[in-house]
C-alpha cells in the first residue's frame, strides 16, 4: 500500500509532477474501471419494490417532470428527480436507464475521490488504495444497486466537487471563481439530498489537515455562508419530513437513555465492522432486543468506541493520519448517527457510509505502511493479506449485486438475517409475492407483518384486497375497512369493500361504499356500474338502470 506519510501537512503541498513513485495513469484508471465493471452488473437488476416506484415512476415530481415543486417520500431533492425525469422520459420504468445514472456518478465519484486524497496527502498509492476501496466495497453495493439510493452518489459528486473546488480557492485565495464554484456546487449536492449538510465540518477538517489556521478571521468568514446553507436545508428536511406525516422520532420512543446511548455507541463499531468484514449486508438494521435487552456486543461497543478514541488521542503527533480518518468518518456521518430518528424508519443503514468510509480507508491506508516499515519481516505477509482481502472485497461486491436483482431477493435475504425491521420487511416480500400471483404466501407475510406490528396499514390494503380475490369476503371486508378507517378518502379501497359486501349480499351496505365512492372521485366510472349492478339485484331498476347508462356514458 501507500509509503508511510511522517508529514501530513507538508505532503499535501506537493503537486503530482513531482511526486514519487508509480505512474500516475495506472492508479488512476484501474480504480475507475473495476468500479464500472463491478456495478455493471447490476444493469439489468429490477425496480425494487422498496421506494424504487414511489421514487420515480410513481413520483409526480418525475413523471410530470416538475422537481422543484414537490416533495416526495419527506424530502425536497430537486436534483435527484430532475435526472429521474430525463429517464423516465426516455424510457419510462425502462431500470437500465436508473441504473445508468447510479453507475455514471458512482464511477465519477472514484476519479473525484482518488483526487482529493492526491491532493491532501500527495502520495499516490494513497489515493489509490482509497479509491480502490471505495470503488468496490461492497457497502456501496445499496447506495449504487438500488435505484431508489441515487440521490446518494448524486450528492456525493456535487459533494466531492465542491471540496475540490473549496482546495483550489484555499491554496489560492484570490481565486474567488473557485470558491463560488465550491459553493454553487455545495447547494446542488443539498438539492440532490439532504446529507450534504455535512460539508462545512468537512471543509474545516481540511483545512486543519493541511495545516491552515481554522479560527482564522478570513477562514471563519468563508465558512460563513456553508453553514449557513447547511443550517437552511437541514431546517428544511425537518419541515418535508413533518409535512409528510412522519414521526420524528418514531423509532425511538421505547429506548430509555440507557438504550440510546448503547445504540449510538453501537453504530459506528457496527459499521467499522462493517468495512473490515462485509458479512450480512442488509438493506435495513434493527436494533432488535432479545429477551427485552440488547445482546452483549451492544455492551461492549462503548468500550471499543472509547479505545478506538483514546489511541487516536494518544497517537495525535505520530499517526495524525487516524485523527484525521476518524474525523472525516463522523463528520460525514454525523446526521445520520442515531440520536433520533428523522421521519424514517432505517436509523442505521449501508447507504449512510458512502462517503464516510473514506475516512477510515484514508487512515487505513496510511496506518498499514506504518506497521509494515515498523515491523518489516511482516511486511510481506501484510501485503499477502491485503491483496487476498482486496479480491473477497471485489467477489463480494459482485455477490451482493446479484442481491438486489428483485425484491423478493433481497428483502428474503435480509429476514433470513433476522432482519423484519418491525414487519414492514414482511410486507416487502409479500408485496412481492402478489405481483407474482402467489396469494397464499402473499397473505402469509401480511399476516406475519401486522402481528408484529398492527399499525402498518398497508399490509390490511393489500391482505383485503388478495382475500377479496380469493373469495374469502368476510376477511376482506375487515381488513379493507380496518384501512379505511386510518384513510377514509381512499376512493379505490372504498371501491374494493363495496364490491366484497356485494359479493357478500350485503347490498345496502355495498352501496352505501359505492356512494362514498362517487362523492370522493365522481368520476371513477366502475362505481357506476356497481353500483346500477346493486340496484338491479335490489329491484331497484329505474336507479340502476340511471347509473349504467351513466357508466356507459363515462366510458366512451
Amino acid at each position: 500500500m501507500a509509503k508511510k506519510n511522517t508529514n501530513p501537512s507538508k505532503s499535501a503541498t506537493r503537486t503530482p509532477d513531482t511526486d514519487p513513485g508509480v505512474g500516475f495513469d495506472w492508479q488512476t484508471w484501474i480504480p475507475i474501471i473495476l468500479a464500472f465493471v463491478v456495478f455493471s452488473t447490476g444493469l439489468r437488476n429490477e425496480i425494487l419494490g422498496i421506494d424504487d416506484h414511489t421514487a420515480t415512476v410513481d413520483n409526480p415530481a418525475v413523471v410530470g417532470f416538475s422537481p422543484f415543486t414537490h416533495f416526495n417520500l419527506g424530502m425536497y431533492a430537486p436534483i435527484t428527480w430532475l435526472f429521474y425525469g430525463i429517464a423516465y422520459a426516455l424510457g419510462k420504468d425502462n431500470a437500465v436507464l436508473y441504473h445508468l445514472l447510479s453507475l455514471g456518478a458512482h464511477v465519477f465519484n472514484v476519479y473525484l475521490v482518488g483526487k482529493l486524497i492526491l491532493r491532501i496527502s500527495g502520495q499516490r498509492g494513497t489515493a489509490f488504495w482509497v479509491a480502490l476501496l471505495f470503488a468496490i466495497h461492497p457497502i456501496q453495493v445499496e447506495s449504487v444497486a438500488w435505484i431508489a439510493g441515487f440521490s446518494t452518489p448524486l450528492y456525493a459528486l456535487f459533494f466531492l466537487l465542491s471540496c475540490n473546488w473549496y482546495l483550489d480557492y484555499a491554496e489560492k485565495p484570490e481565486e474567488k471563481r473557485a470558491y463560488s464554484l465550491a459553493l454553487t456546487a455545495f447547494v446542488l449536492a443539498c438539492l440532490s439530498k439532504s446529507a450534504a449538510v455535512t460539508l462545512p465540518l468537512v471543509l474545516v477538517l481540511l483545512d486543519w489537515w493541511t495545516g491552515r489556521p481554522v479560527l482564522d478571521r478570513k477562514r471563519i468568514m468563508g465558512y460563513a455562508p456553508f453553514f449557513a446553507i447547511a443550517l437552511f436545508f437541514g431546517a428544511l428536511t425537518v419541515y418535508s419530513r413533518m409535512a409528510a406525516g412522519m414521526n420524528m422520532d418514531a423509532n425511538g420512543n421505547n429506548y430509555s437513555l440507557l438504550d440510546r446511548f448503547l445504540v449510538l455507541c453501537y453504530t459506528p463499531v457496527l459499521y467499522w465492522g462493517k468495512y473490515l468484514l462485509p458479512l450480512k449486508l442488509n438493506i435495513y438494521y434493527g436494533f432488535e432486543k432479545v429477551n427485552g435487552q440488547f445482546p452483549w456486543t451492544y455492551w461492549v461497543a462503548p468500550a471499543v468506541l472509547a479505545a478506538v478514541l483514546y489511541f487516536a488521542w494518544r497517537w495525535r503527533n505520530s499517526a495524525r493520519y487516524l485523527v484525521f480518518g476518524i474525523l472525516f468518518f463522523f463528520a460525514n456521518i454525523s446526521v445520520m448517527l442515531p440520536f433520533r430518528s428523522m421521519g424514517t424508519f432505517e436509523l442505521c443503514a449501508d447507504h449512510y457510509n458512502y462517503l464516510a468510509m473514506i475516512g477510515i480507508f484514508f487512515a487505513l491506508a496510511q496506518g498499514l505502511p506504518a506497521l509494515a516499515e515498523r515491523w518489516p519481516g511482516a511486511s510481506g505477509l501484510l501485503r499477502a493479506a491485503v491483496g487476498v482481502w482486496t479480491a473477497a472485497m471485489i467477489f463480494y461486491a459482485v455477490r451482493q449485486i446479484t442481491i438486489w436483482k428483485d425484491t423478493f431477493t433481497v428483502v428474503n435475504h435480509a429476514i433470513e438475517n433476522g432482519s423484519h425491521q418491525n414487519g414492514r420487511l414482511y410486507e416487502a416480500r409479500a408485496n412481492a409475492l402478489a405481483k407474482n400471483k402467489d396469494l397464499n404466501g402473499a397473505i402469509k407475510d401480511y399476516t406475519k407483518a401486522l402481528e408484529i406490528n398492527p399499525e402498518l396499514w398497508e399490509s390490511y390494503k393489500y391482505r383485503g384486497s388478495l382475500y377479496g380475490a380469493k373469495r374469502q369476503y368476510e376477511k376482506s371486508v375487515q381488513d379493507l375497512g380496518k384501512y379505511i378507517e386510518q384513510y377514509p378518502d381512499q376512493y379505490e379501497q372504498v371501491f374494493n369493500l363495496g364490491l366484497s359486501l356485494y359479493n357478500m349480499g350485503h347490498l345496502p351496505e355495498a352501496v352505501k361504499a359505492f356512494d362514498r365512492t362517487l362523492q370522493i372521485d365522481p368520476n371513477f366510472e366502475r362505481a357506476y356500474a356497481a353500483r346500477g349492478n346493486a340496484y338491479m339485484a335490489m329491484g331497484d331498476s329505474a336507479k340502476a338502470e340511471l347509473d349504467l347508462r351513466e357508466y356507459e356514458k363515462r366510458k366512451q
